[in-house]
């Protein structure tokens, strides 16, 4: 080979050895500077936030009572839908008279023996004898629902109750010309109508869910007000403390409450420092015992005390699922947050103040907002936009 090209082979060799050098010290560096100093360099990074809070449940709901309540007719069944002016139930004052009530009984009583022996005497009714079936046959399914089977029982005493209406009005016409009858009749009639006197029939002010379970805290959960609910008043729900009781409140029985169908509220007291809400920020929120249920909550307002913070939300979903729910224990979820990704050891406190440190620059503290943790790695905001870039170097502690 000449000369020459044997000159250029070994100029690229040197070339190349010398590029394998510059590399392999390169590595040392890197090496030597994150082993041994400890360094790490700012990325770009995103996670999901999440939150551990206590949550209080609040709605629109309008809680019906009435003195001295002896007796409740329902009309309406627990968590049904109702509408304006349909009936949802009865109320028997303690001004009604016990005697009218027995009296009354001994009149049917008497209605029913007489019926029995007419029957016996005079006729054989096809027509009445499908009623009493009927009836027969309501009273079992009764019977079998006292003893844990499934069923509506509101809407199965509603039929019994109205098949039985039918065979009374059946038996007075066939029995007209019975004066005995008639006036046991006209007996039973008058002691209802004064019985009916000492009831109180309630209506739906507006379209609402019925429901008969009341815990209280219906009034202390007062959401014309809602942004002004204290965390005290919040803790207080959570504790299980007793509401308390008006001179008027004391005397007077809760019937059931008119809710709103559709919106109702969060409460939240979390004791995650880094959960800073902003109003107006939606968040997916999971209630204890709801694995199936994801809630759209949207922050109205927020106030943090100490390391104690509350958090107020508003619902727009259906109420039916959380209608006779009032606490719960709840992760709350941001959603997908973005910002700058740094290891957990980056975080260094001076002042008072979180921050990280860079490298360059004579070891800049550089003051952050953590808003996620993303296993190894927080992802943070520097406080001052700009102050920390992707691709600087920080120290790990």
């Amino acid at each position: 080979m000449p000369r020459g090209g044997r000159r250029r082979v070994a100029f690229r060799f040197y070339i190349l050895v010398l590029l394998a050098v510059c590399l392999f010290g390169y590595g040392l560096y890197v090496a030597w500077d994150n082993l041994v100093l400890r360094t790490a360099v700012v990325e770009a990074g995103a996670a999901v936030s999440q939150y551990q809070a206590d949550a209080v449940i609040a709605r629109y709901e309008k809680p019906v009572s009435e003195e001295s309540v002896t007796k409740i007719t329902h009309y309406a069944d627990e968590g049904q839908l109702v509408y304006k002016g349909n009936r949802i139930a009865a109320v028997y004052s303690g001004s009604s008279s016990q005697s009218d009530m027995s009296k009354l009984l001994s009149v049917r009583a008497r209605i029913k023996a007489s019926h029995k022996q007419l029957r016996a005497t005079t006729y054989s009714d096809v027509e009445l004898k499908r009623m009493n079936d009927k009836i027969l046959e309501y009273a079992h399914e009764l019977e079998k629902m006292v003893h844990g089977k499934r069923g509506n029982l509101l809407n199965l005493e509603r039929l019994m109750a109205s098949e039985m209406g039918r065979r009374q009005t059946l038996l007075r016409g066939r029995n007209a010309s019975d004066q005995n009858l008639m006036n046991l009749y006209k007996e039973e009639s008058t002691l209802e109508k004064k019985i009916d006197s000492w009831m109180t029939p309630f209506l739906a002010e507006t379209d609402c869910i019925v429901s008969f379970y009341t815990d209280g805290y219906e009034g202390v959960l007062d959401v014309n007000d809602f942004d002004n609910i204290t965390a005290a008043q919040v803790r207080g729900v959570l504790n299980g403390e007793a509401p308390a009781l008006t001179a008027v409140q004391r005397g007077r029985t809760t019937v059931f409450r008119q809710v709103r169908p559709a919106g109702w509220y969060l409460l939240l007291i979390s004791h995650d420092p880094n959960w800073k809400p902003v109003d107006g920020n939606a968040y997916k929120v999971q209630l204890t015992g709801f694995d199936d249920l994801v809630i759209d909550g949207v922050v109205t307002s927020s106030a943090r005390s100490g390391n104690e913070l509350l958090v107020r939300m508003t619902v727009g979903g259906d109420v039916r699922p959380v209608l006779n729910v009032r606490t719960a224990k709840a992760q709350v979820g941001e959603g997908q947050v973005s910002g700058l990704k740094v290891p957990l050891g980056a975080r260094y406190m001076q002042g008072g103040q979180v921050g990280v440190v860079l490298v360059d620059n004579g070891g800049i503290f550089v003051p952050i907002d953590i808003v996620a943790m993303d296993g190894d790695y927080y992802i943070i905001r520097p406080q001052v936009p700009g102050a920390l870039r992707e691709g600087q170097k920080i120290r790990l502690f």
